[in-house]
Formats: C-alpha cells, sequence, structure tokens
C-alpha cells in the first residue's frame, strides 16, 4: 500500500511512487539505477506533482534524452518546467544546477546526468547541500550512480524486476510495462530497506 498523503517540507509524486522516494524541501535526494529500471519514471512522477501544484520545476538535461511527449501525456505541464538541455557536457549541467538552486522561485530543480556520472569533490558537495537549504529548493539529481554522498537527505536505487511485451504474433516486440523496485540507500528519516514493486507503462 502506498501513501500519497503529503508531508511538511515534502514534494508528494501523486502517482504510484513509494512515500520514501519524495523529494524534501531544502534537502538533496538522489535516484539512481540502470537504464529501464524506472528512475525515469520516478523524475517525471516528480515533475508531474510540482506543476500540479502551481509551482514552477527547472529540469538540467545533460544527455538532452528528456520526451517532452511522454512527460505530457504523463501529466506535466511543460509550462512550468524551465529545460536546460546541456549537449552531453556535465561540467556545465553541474554549473547550471548550481546556479539554479540559488534562484528564488523554483519548488524543484531535477538534475538528470544520465549514464555518465562526473565525480563531485566533497566541497561542491555540501555547497549545494548548503545552497538549497538556503533557498528551500528540492534538487533531485537522477544517474547511473550516486553523486553527492553523505550530502544527500535520500538516496534510493531502481532495479528493474521484469518486462512485458505487446503487439501482433507470436514474438511481441512493443515495449509494453516495465516491473521494478525500489531499495532505499540512505535516508536521515526512515530506516533503510526495499520498496513494493511497481509497473510503469511504456
Amino acid at each position: 500500500m502506498y501513501d500519497h498523503r503529503s508531508h511538511e517540507g515534502e514534494l508528494s509524486t501523486g502517482g504510484p511512487t513509494p512515500k520514501c522516494a519524495v523529494p524534501i524541501r531544502g534537502e538533496i535526494t538522489e535516484i539512481v539505477g540502470a537504464p529501464s529500471s524506472g528512475r525515469t519514471s520516478h523524475l517525471v512522477a516528480c515533475l508531474r506533482d510540482v506543476v500540479s501544484r502551481g509551482e514552477t520545476a527547472a529540469l538540467v538535461d545533460t544527455e538532452e534524452t528528456f520526451d517532452p511527449g511522454f512527460a505530457s501525456q504523463a501529466g506535466v505541464d511543460l509550462r512550468r518546467i524551465l529545460w536546460v538541455r546541456c549537449g552531453g557536457h556535465r561540467d556545465v549541467a553541474l554549473r547550471a544546477t548550481d546556479m539554479l538552486i540559488r534562484c528564488p522561485g523554483f519548488a524543484l530543480v531535477a538534475l538528470d546526468l544520465g549514464e555518465r556520472v562526473p565525480r563531485l569533490s566533497t566541497t561542491l558537495a555540501f555547497r549545494l547541500k548548503f545552497a538549497v537549504r538556503r533557498t528551500d529548493v528540492a534538487l533531485l539529481i537522477v544517474g547511473r550512480r550516486r553523486l553527492t554522498g553523505s550530502s544527500a537527505a535520500l538516496a534510493i536505487e531502481t532495479l528493474r524486476e521484469g518486462i512485458e511485451w505487446a503487439g501482433p504474433g507470436p514474438v511481441p516486440t512493443r515495449l509494453a510495462r516495465v516491473r521494478t523496485t525500489t531499495r532505499v540507500l540512505r535516508s536521515r528519516r526512515a530506516a533503510s530497506g526495499w520498496s513494493p514493486s511497481l509497473w510503469w507503462s511504456a
């Protein structure tokens, strides 16, 4: 059973996402996982919730993999999203994120690093941590592996459990759904553990 009620200082995803995966205002949240493990679905769910509340979010898209059509179908009001495309330049993405979390007006700043996660110095990690606390913005970092270490208040890992295919013929070729599960790697508010499995429609 999932609890979709909002809690003070948190951003409810408004979808089938465990409460433990909710980004926290004034803190850093990390979602890590392999491709097709559900990490992008979590990201889109978070964006959807922010804009559905009438707030504004920023997405720093390092590898330019964000699909506006998919996001719109998932209920994301793109008029409330600042989409920053970085052309694969991770240094640009980090600088853009550092700048955006210091700008007033954003409820959520999301950084999608893609498959190649850069190394981040401890100094810069703490700089991000204290910046989001000053501006009370939720910083969500999505990538293949963790980036900010102990500076993150919450870190979860998405894992793919199964795939369903659809289409005509004896061998369906269209991806229909992906079953994923979520593991809490770090949490200042709850013990680490596993969350129930989820199905994400393609």
